[in-house]
């Protein structure tokens, strides 16, 4: 294990390696894509949620089959929806603030269910991995319903929902069409959004059918007992009732049993054997055996009931995301057993066993025979087969002693180790379970024993930067396996136009990493590309070679501007509803004096409640300006606010190419709201309301003696609700602070139905920037 301890820190080394010049660029990073995918053979529509991109940006999709285009313009920089934390939750997480660009996914039929990498690039930089899901049913998107739960079509069907604000509570009606198990799948850790889910089902009386809490961030499965022809609701939000628009989802509904386990979990390449799988119905758990034909190569096979995929054992291959009526089985060149073919807890070497440990936190046992100077790799896994539990693994010699433990392989809880056999006998393999889920059938393990065999692991990071006209270093990293010590050739295709790559791509004997040097050329173009590297060695007396990952390597530009808040980073008292102008200093590099933008950045510190601003453009040769923040009305006095700011200004590449480069600001812009200059309030109680009605809202409004400007009265067009009303604005003078507000609801609508809050703005002008205020009238309407 010391060699793959080595493998830590990789992505760390690789940025260590980048050039100084890079790590002042501001990368991008995605988001969250919604819908978050689709099934085989579709092309939808979707939103990007990207940080800090760019109009510019390239996308990349690890398997080249799928494609992920942008299709227009992006948004400005969103700040999340209210309703806001208050109080202690409010010195909570600031949620980044996205930009959302249209796109489309198109995803052929030959693509198999699971999850797809991609990544994101720009002259700035690239993203880190995001993922893609493709599922394997119909799919509809959340619609927001006022008089209800969403109803579902008929089953199976996937949901690509989102909690876009806190406190949101996302709710489905379906019906089941026959009696048995429903199963209900959520995907959405798995697709690196921040939603730990509570997840609860209820029938048609309102009786809990299934309560599940997502604390490990590992997503839910549930299996219910359905009746025909009968209602179900299922509930869903976050675990702290948090909510924003990266709070992405997938929620796959199915008449269905779930496999839960499988016996044995894996089998020889080219056999028929019998499989029992363990199977989740609702009710509880059975087991049903079917013969299973294992492949020489990983694929799917039709021949039993469930969808049955097959992962390599050797590479530790993961399962499938949809776990419904489908199980993932590993391939192994060795003999593979259940538990139940080995009473005598005999486990003949090589070979692997499948097996559970009867009861909670309990530990099994298993002998085997080994011989001095042998060596073994002993693997038990869970997490890689779907399990729940969490093992460690020891060696103990005939007297009971301890000679080996492993407890989690890098990566995962599953342990492995390597072991040299110091003498001749039988020795007994432990397997013990932390996790307390044993106890059960339908949490299984894998226990494999085989010689260490020559064999070589690489390592690449996920992304590489390299700056115009300068040099960067590939960070390639080699785990060397049962004695393997020969030379590994490398070879590294798709480089961005304009890079070279160093003369000598070969790992040396003996040696485990190798930096490749990437030049950039003077006039290359900032450009980025997805770079594949596969790998030849001799391994056991054969040539061998692999695809060893996949990258993206991006050429980048240098910045242009350097931005710094007056005052460092003080705190001004501001007050709420108004505008604040935060005085800048812009420093300007490489000689750029043209225009350029500023918005906020993506990830901010201690941004909260609202505190929001848009873009502003600074002229050509200006190195001061003064940026406009609007700070909220309801913001609290007893909390400080940041706001980091980005420049963007536009340059064109060596070759004429016109690219988007961000700066992020220094330091921070520290605002510390105090009380408001105006505030409007009403007099007009809960009115009921009825299509064609109208009402009067009286209003009184109170200026700060700064405050001499007229006001003006409207309806706020940001609630949506609100669309369902009209109202006709008022002004009022300075010299006036009681107005009314004629509101009419011409027609009936049924998203309008029930208690609606209508907000009622005010707004005024100060030094020719706004000054707000809004009151909210909650109407019942009927």
């Amino acid at each position: 294990m010391h060699r793959q301890n080595k493998l830590r820190g990789l992505v760390a080394a690789a940025v260590l390696l980048s050039s100084k010049f890079a790590a002042a660029q501001l990368a991008p990073e995605i988001g969250y894509v919604h819908p978050a995918g689709a099934r085989p053979g579709t092309t939808i529509d979707v939103i990007i949620g990207g940080y800090d991109w760019t109009p510019d940006m390239q996308l990349f999709v690890h398997d080249p089959r799928i494609k992920l285009e942008l299709t227009g313009s992006p948004s400005g920089v969103l700040v999340p929806d209210p309703p806001y934390w208050f109080g202690l939750k409010a010195r909570g997480y600031a949620w980044p603030l996205p930009r959302q660009f249209p796109a489309k996914l198109t995803i052929p039929a030959d693509v198999a269910p699971g999850l797809i990498h991609w990544q994101a690039a720009n002259a700035n930089g690239v993203s880190p991995i995001g993922y893609l899901h493709v599922g394997r049913t119909p799919e509809v998107a959340e619609v927001d319903s006022p008089t209800g739960p969403q109803v579902l079509p008929a089953l199976p069907v996937t949901v690509a929902g989102q909690i876009r604000k806190i406190e949101e509570v996302d709710r489905y009606q379906f019906r089941a069409t026959k009696t048995g198990p429903i199963t209900i799948e959520l995907t959405a850790r798995q697709l690196k959004s921040p939603l730990h889910a509570m997840l609860r089902v209820t029938n048609a009386a309102g009786q809990v059918i299934a309560d599940s809490a997502d604390t490990e961030g590992r997503d839910l499965v549930v299996t219910i007992p359905a009746q025909a022809e009968q209602n179900y609701t299922v509930s869903l939000h976050d675990l702290d009732y948090a909510g924003d628009r990266s709070y992405v989802y997938r929620l796959a509904l199915s008449e269905e049993p779930r496999v839960v386990a499988a016996y044995p979990a894996a089998g020889k390449r080219g056999e028929t054997r019998r499989v029992e799988f363990v199977v989740a119905n609702g009710t509880g758990n059975e087991t049903v055996a079917h013969d299973v034909v294992f492949p020489a190569q990983p694929g799917a096979v039709p021949n039993v009931p469930f969808a049955i995929s097959f992962r390599d054992s050797a590479t530790r291959g993961k399962p499938a995301a949809d776990a419904s009526r489908s199980v993932a089985l590993g391939l192994s060149d060795i003999a593979e057993r259940a538990e139940a073919e080995l009473p005598e807890r005999k486990l003949e070497v090589p070979g692997a066993v499948t097996g559970s440990i009867e009861a909670r936190f309990g530990s099994d046992k298993y002998r085997a025979t080994f011989k001095m100077g042998e060596k073994w790799v002993i693997r038990a896994e869970a997490r890689a087969i779907g399990s729940p539990l969490d093992l460690d693994l020891a060696i103990l010699d005939a007297e009971g002693k301890q000679i080996a433990a492993q407890e989690d392989a890098p990566g995962t809880t599953d342990p492995e180790l390597e072991f040299a056999v110091p003498k001749d006998g039988e020795y007994q393999l432990m397997l013990t379970d932390r996790s307390g889920a044993s106890g059960s059938r339908a949490a299984n393990y894998r226990l494999s024993c085989q010689p260490v065999a020559e064999d070589f692991q690489i390592t690449l990071p996920p992304l590489l930067t390299v700056p115009l006209a300068g040099q960067s270093k590939l960070a390639v990293k080699a785990a060397r396996l049962g004695g393997f010590a020969g030379p590994i050739q490398l070879q590294v295709t798709g480089l961005p136009a304009g890079l070279t790559p160093s003369a000598d791509l070969t790992i040396a004997e003996k040696k485990n990493d190798l930096s490749i040097d990437l030049t950039s050329a003077a006039d290359a173009p900032a450009n980025a590309s997805l770079v594949e590297v596969t790998a030849t060695a001799m391994l056991n007396g054969q040539s061998v070679t692999r695809p060893v990952g996949k990258l993206v390597i991006a050429t980048i530009m240098k910045p242009r501007i350097k931005i710094t808040p007056d005052g460092l980073d003080d705190v001004r008292k501001v007050h709420r509803g108004s505008t604040y102008l935060a005085p800048l200093t812009i420093e300007r590099l490489e000689g750029y004096q043209g225009e350029l933008v500023l918005e906020m950045t993506a990830k901010q510190q201690r941004h909260r409640q609202g505190l929001a601003s848009g873009e502003y453009t600074v002229k050509a040769d200006a190195n001061r300006a003064d940026y406009p923040i609007f700070v909220p009305e309801w913001m609290e006095t007893t909390k400080t606010s940041r706001m980091i700011l980005n420049g963007s200004v536009k340059v064109p590449d060596p070759k004429g190419n016109v690219r988007t480069l961000l700066q992020r600001m220094e330091l921070r812009i520290g605002i510390l709201p105090e009380g408001a200059m105006l505030k409007l309030s009403h007099n007009a109680g809960e009115p009921v309301m009825t299509p064609g009605g109208e009402f009067r809202v009286p209003l009184t409004i109170s200026r700060s003696e700064g405050l001499r400007e007229p006001v003006k009265i409207s309806l706020s067009m940001e609630e949506p609700k609100n669309r369902f009303f009209t109202a006709d604005p008022v002004t009022i003078p300075a010299d006036r602070k009681d107005a009314e507000l004629l509101v009419r609801f011409p027609k009936a609508d049924p998203g309008a139905l029930g208690e609606v809050p209508l907000i009622i703005r005010a707004e005024s002008q100060k030094d020719g920037f706004p000054v707000v205020s809004e009151t909210t009238v909650l109407i019942t309407v009927r």
